[in-house]
């Protein structure tokens, strides 16, 4: 896939992911365009140089199933604190699985825990945004 990037403002969500034991923070991005889905990504809060790797979640929380706008709820890997009304960017790197309903909030937990596991083997593959590897040497060349 084609990195995909998506900014906006931090808000309050229904603090599930926070409850899940996922905390997330809930961008507002009027226009979304990309498929629903779960996706290993890139994050920066603010004006942080730093890249964090990230979780992202875009759909409408079919579990739950009383969500009718798209979300883009992103999971920032071993990060705590309050980001609400900062601003933030994702850079979308890998999709890792459509969005789907899951039958009890156990299997969610479950397979978002999973979820975390590629998105972090995905991301130790994908350096972040703006770092790029040199090109090996050519054979012959000292």
């Amino acid at each position: 896939m084609q990195p995909t990037t998506l900014a906006g403002t931090v808000v309050h969500g229904d603090g599930r992911g926070h409850g899940l034991g996922f905390p997330t923070a809930n961008l507002h991005v009027p226009h979304v365009g990309c498929p629903d889905g779960v996706y290993a990504a890139w994050a920066r809060v603010a004006d942080e140089p730093l890249w964090r790797e990230a979780t992202v979640s875009i759909g409408d929380n079919p579990t739950f199933g009383d969500v009718t706008d798209t979300r883009v709820e992103c999971h920032i890997h071993d990060f705590s604190g309050d980001l609400y009304g900062t601003h933030a960017t994702v850079v979308l790197v890998s999709l890792i699985r459509d969005m789907r309903s899951f039958e009890d909030v156990a299997g969610l937990i479950e397979r978002t825990a999973a979820d975390l596991v590629a998105s972090r083997r995905l991301l130790a593959a994908a350096p972040p945004p703006g770092i790029h590897h040199a090109p090996a040497d050519p054979p012959g060349i000292d």
